[in-house]
């Protein structure tokens, strides 16, 4: 037998001895390629704009609300800086309409920024005339569309207390000031960005916001406890800032 011929045998059985190994290194590299490929789909957005992951969230804002509709039988559009003028009562800032500030506080239950939220909405409403104030619960689920990605889409509802404070003025040229107790709807979709795992800006597409109450004395359409329930429909369009804690 030649030394050629012994060989063989050898340097088979050390091919056979190497294959676990070459099947260990393959499998090490797949996880390890496995695990870096999240990371480095991750590492493609900017640490600034990762998922937020703190629960809590204070919230404040700004902007207009239109009148849309109501029953206006018992709203007379004189007193509400139209003049009567057809039309006007849908005015941005005339018969329905208001410079709107809000705020809101809310936590998550999920523990980071996403998923259901309750919370505190507080608004206040300035129009010609008259000013009301808004406190109610509000339910948010905010929806993360990528993982990897702090932006949340927020559809929300709130329902709670209003106080609408109305200025009324007569032909004998006396001012009068009335309250008014009502409630408040309001629901619509939003839309978060977390910068920086802290901060946030926000807003809120036109959203419904509806006053509901007794038509009690309102410009003096009906006497007292004659008068069914009202509502006022204004679409806000809100914009802001907050920050997570």
């Amino acid at each position: 037998m030649t030394q050629a011929d012994r060989s063989l045998p050898e340097r088979t059985s050390r091919r056979r001895r190497s294959r676990p190994a070459v099947a260990a290194a393959a499998l090490g590299a797949t996880l390890v390629g496995s695990a870096l490929a999240p990371a480095e789909a991750e590492a493609a957005v900017p640490r600034v704009l990762r998922p937020g992951t703190r629960p809590m969230q204070f919230l404040f804002g700004f902007g207009p609300a239109w009148g849309v509709g109501g029953a206006n039988y018992y709203y007379n559009a004189g007193y509400y800086g139209c003049g009567g003028v057809p039309g006007c009562r849908y005015g941005a800032f005339g018969y329905y309409g208001a410079f709107k500030l809000t705020q809101e506080f809310n936590g998550h239950f999920s523990g980071n920024a996403s998923g259901p939220a309750l919370g505190v909405l507080l608004n206040q409403s300035f129009g010609y005339q008259y000013f009301d104030f808004v406190i109610a619960p509000k339910f948010t689920y905010d929806i993360q569309p990528k993982r990897d990605l702090g932006l949340y889409i927020s559809p929300n509802v709130s329902f709670g207390y209003e106080l609408l404070s109305r200025r009324f003025y007569d032909p004998s040229l006396y001012y009068y000031r009335y309250n008014y107790h009502a409630a408040n709807l309001q629901f619509g979709v939003g839309l978060k960005l977390m910068l920086d795992d802290r901060w946030i800006v926000w807003l809120q597409f036109p959203h419904f916001d509806m006053t509901i109450g007794p038509g009690y004395g309102y410009g003096g359409a009906c006497p007292p406890g004659a008068c069914p329930t009202y509502f006022i429909t204004r679409l806000n369009l809100l914009a802001g800032a907050g920050v997570s804690f």
